[in-house]
């Protein structure tokens, strides 16, 4: 059991380096040897717990994916209208600390190695549509289904991921209130669009 919750302990610490040398270096800096450095760790010990690059990245992704499913079901409770609860997943979802900005930097990382890779992409598109998916359900809690839900839902989606990206690449001119009020423009579109 030891060895299970070693093993756990060592992939979760690969991930944090991959995040962090994504978030600094972009994908092109994302080598074996780079997150090695960054967990203060042997290529060895990265090659012996993922069998190569694009299964340290899968990994990773899915972490990524898990920690904002988490922090969007967190706000997601029955106690908040469901309309407050859109506003704040998609609230959460942008890049307003430095925890997000390097979050939202991770992203377009995996984005960007996933554009050479079919299997990356396949995993990355899974996940981003996970995110409309929660926003569309969030919509037809506020409207009831409707033929348009899944529209608003992606135009609100590619404006979160479109703040954030710009964010990710101009955080002096895309300051946490440019975002939210950003934000607060699409989100008055998709809710009014009743």
């Amino acid at each position: 059991m030891a060895r299970a919750r070693d093993e756990t302990a060592i992939q979760e610490k690969l991930s944090e380096a991959v995040f962090a040398t994504l978030a600094e270096r972009g994908a092109v800096g994302l080598t074996l040897r780079a997150v090695a450095e960054r967990a203060d760790c042997t290529t060895g010990l990265v090659l012996h717990t993922f069998r190569d690059k694009r299964a340290l990245l899968l990994h990773a992704r899915d972490v990524l994916h898990e920690r904002t499913r988490l922090r969007f079901d967190a706000l997601t409770t029955d106690d908040l209208d469901p309309e407050a609860a859109l506003r704040a997943v998609a609230s959460a979802a942008l890049p307003t600390d430095p925890a997000g900005l390097a979050e939202a930097r991770a992203w377009i990382g995996f984005l960007s190695a996933a554009l050479s890779d079919p299997i990356l992409a396949e995993r990355h598109a899974v996940h981003s549509r996970a995110f409309v998916e929660r926003l569309e359900g969030l919509l037809e809690a506020i409207d009831g289904p409707r033929p348009d839900a899944p529209d608003r839902a992606a135009a609100l989606a590619s404006a979160v991921e479109g703040i954030s990206t710009l964010a990710a690449g101009d955080a002096d001119s895309w300051t946490p209130d440019r975002q939210r009020g950003a934000l607060d423009v699409v989100l008055a579109a998709v809710l009014g669009a009743r």
